[in-house]
């Protein structure tokens, strides 16, 4: 061995002492002393190749790896971390080509399996993906990665039992593994299996007391079950943990909002406005608290922000068509819950409302005509009864309004309306039904 080698390779060894003790730069310039002594030496620029990607160096890397391969092809390991930072970059057809050379070389090279499995992913090829998990799994059945790649590949495709199967895995792999709870918790969610999900997240929140993903999901899970104090108390945690989750103050006002804390709730979508003014549901929220607590002044303006973000958002038209109903503007709540059902015709409450607004301007046929659409969207709806039997008497359409009470009779049998429409019923000489 010549002495120009010996030197080479002393260079090589410093650097790579020097990677042990976590000195990547310095790494890289004994790397580089070695590739400038020998640049025929495919081992030298795959080593500095190797320290630049731990920097995040990923052109530079690149550049090392390919030099690499381009001096010893039948290197493995040099097309595996070649399709790595391919992988990183969303090269994912080039990382493809990578992976494929390395497991042509190594077959049983199961860190390239599995990577190539992520680039399959990436380029949507979902059996692909699969198998390459599965490989990798054969090959190393401890390899958690590939379970939890999978699963969510599998959670993806909304299978979410072959989901649960693999976080399962990767738990009994690594008991303490945070991702994996939230990711089990987020599967069980999906299937309904909501205390399941709880205790997912709370396993997470005890491995990590700082982990506010498993905070909000669990809050978002205890506002499903209607358990709201619950849920704010997360929501507290979530923004305790990090202030600027916008979503939390969303989340939390809508927890709020849901106990008829409208104040506290409008506090709270006022905070996540404040980290996003272009989200059109903050604004959107906001607007039914301040409908709720009767602003309707305030409402409008909070329905009308939203609508200008998202000009296509159906039920922020409705909502500002409703506070303009009760502020007396028929025609402004008209035009409003037109163009609500213009963008979305199966909104039933939008043709129960705009009906009330044409009855209230004496336009009774028109108000008919939306009952009647309210009640061919859906037939046991007893507030499109009520209110098409109210104007039918209002018309003298006695008969046709004794039939919508009694529907409305049928639908909702007890309470004060109900009583009174006997009453009435009884009076006009047409019978109760129910």
């Amino acid at each position: 061995m010549s002495s120009e080698i010996r030197e080479a390779e002393s260079w090589l060894d410093k650097g790579d002492e020097l990677i042990k003790e976590g000195q990547f730069d310095r790494a890289i310039e004994c790397y580089t002393k070695s590739i400038n002594i020998n640049p025929q030496a495919a081992f030298g620029h795959f080593k500095r190749g190797s320290a630049l990607y731990q920097l995040g160096r990923l052109k530079d890397a690149l550049r090392d790896f390919s030099n690499s391969i381009t001096l010893n092809p039948a290197f493995s390991f040099a097309h595996f971390k070649r399709g790595s930072v391919n992988l990183d970059m969303k090269k994912y057809a080039a990382a493809e080509i990578d992976f494929n050379k390395a497991i042509e070389i190594n077959a049983e090279f199961h860190f390239a399996w599995f990577k190539r499995g992520m680039a399959r992913a990436g380029l949507k090829k979902n059996k692909e993906c699969f198998e390459d998990f599965d490989k990798s799994i054969e090959l190393n059945d401890s390899y958690h990665p590939a379970y939890m790649q999978r699963g969510n590949k599998f959670f993806e495709i909304k299978d979410y039992t072959k989901a649960i199967e693999d976080y399962s895995r990767v738990i009994k792999l690594i008991p303490k593994d945070v991702a994996a709870y939230i990711s089990r918790g987020l599967a069980f969610g999906n299937m309904q299996r909501y205390r399941e999900a709880l205790s997912d997240y709370t396993k997470a929140v005890n491995v990590d007391p700082e982990s506010f993903l498993a905070f909000n999901y669990r809050g978002m899970i205890y506002s499903k079950l209607k358990e709201y104090d619950k849920a704010i108390l997360d929501y507290d945690q979530v923004i305790k943990i990090k202030p600027e989750q916008e979503d939390a103050y969303n989340y939390r006002g809508l927890a709020h909002f849901s106990t008829k804390k409208y104040e506290q709730a409008a506090e709270d979508y006022t905070k996540a406005i404040s980290y996003n003014s272009k989200n059109p549901n903050y604004f959107f929220n906001r607007g039914n608290s301040q409908y709720n607590r009767k602003d309707y002044i305030a409402a409008i303006s909070d329905y009308t922000e939203a609508i200008e973000i998202s000009p296509k958002f159906a039920t922020a038209y409705f909502g500002r068509a409703n506070a303009n109903s009760n502020l007396s503007r028929y025609k402004e709540a008209i035009k409003d819950f037109t163009r609500a059902l213009s963008l979305n015709n199966k909104l039933l409450q939008a043709y129960i409302g705009r009906g009330n607004a044409y009855s209230k301007m004496r336009y009774y046929k028109k108000s008919l005509e939306d009952y009647t659409l309210a009640i061919e969207l859906d037939p046991d709806n007893a507030q499109a009864y009520l209110n098409r039997g109210i104007t039918f008497r209002t018309m003298d359409e006695e008969r046709d309004s004794a039939d919508d009470f009694n529907e409305y009779l049928r639908l909702h049998p007890k309470g004060m309306m109900s009583d009174r429409i006997r009453s009435w019923l009884e009076k006009m000489g047409f019978p109760a039904k129910y």
